[in-house]
């Protein structure tokens, strides 16, 4: 999701990451673990579903939980 000259990406992980993406180059800017990849590809745990963002918040589940984090300063 792009905000201004910065991007909010969310991987497989679970981890939110705050980055600066241009033709030249990736800089991550900051990373937050949101929640524990649960569910299982061959190999490895994976969290598959898509966050949501909505009033400054993203809110993100596994198969377990459901989190809502504040991107509110």
């Amino acid at each position: 999701i792009k905000n201004g000259e910065r991007y909010f990406l969310f991987n497989e992980k679970g981890d939110l990451i705050i980055a600066r993406l241009t033709p030249e180059k990736y800089e991550e800017i900051s990373r937050a673990h949101l929640l524990e990849a649960t569910n299982n590809d061959p190999g490895r745990a994976v969290v598959w579903s898509h966050p949501a963002f909505a009033n400054h918040c993203i809110y993100a589940r596994n198969d377990k939980e459901i989190v809502c984090v504040s991107l509110a300063k």
